[in-house]
């Protein structure tokens, strides 16, 4: 019973690392395309293949019990998916950019912070949002990867 708890959290922090990149793929491919910026669109590539390799490494785990598995997919979805993508771009990238944005700063001292053609002037109600809601999915990921560690440090 035990290791199917286990099982259970290693499937939900897997489920919530691939909702964290259905988010921001989609998120960083439509704002490629409203926004003009195809490089925008570089995520969905990049992102898609560190996912793939977070599978990988699940199912070998599963398959072999190496820790080294398990612990690599820790290491990988919680930088590249939790850290990176959750709490970089969901956090700075947006939440503190409209937050600023909106507050009145100053438009050069906001633009200093947020510089074309990285950032834009939200605009977007669905890009911001889409880009505020990586932050939360992130955070509940980064939850989940520590309910796996802790599960399977001894």
């Amino acid at each position: 019973m035990e290791q199917q708890n286990s099982f259970d959290t290693l499937n939900k922090s897997l489920i919530w690392t691939t909702a964290v990149f259905a988010l921001t793929g989609f998120h960083h491919y439509y704002g490629s395309l409203v926004y003009g910026t195809p490089w925008r669109a570089h995520i969905v590539l990049i992102g898609g293949a560190t996912l793939l390799l977070c599978i990988f490494l699940v199912w070998i785990y599963r398959r072999y019990r190496k820790k080294l598995w398990l612990n690599s997919y820790l290491v990988i979805a919680s930088i590249m998916f939790g850290l990176i993508i959750g709490l970089f771009e969901g956090f700075y990238n947006h939440t503190i950019k409209d937050i600023l944005y909106f507050s009145g700063l100053n438009v050069a001292t906001w633009r200093s912070l947020f510089p074309p053609p990285a950032y834009e002037v939200p605009d977007n109600i669905l890009f911001e949002t889409t880009g505020i809601l990586q932050l939360l999915i992130g955070l509940v990921q980064l939850y989940f990867l520590h309910r796996v560690y802790k599960t399977y440090k001894q």
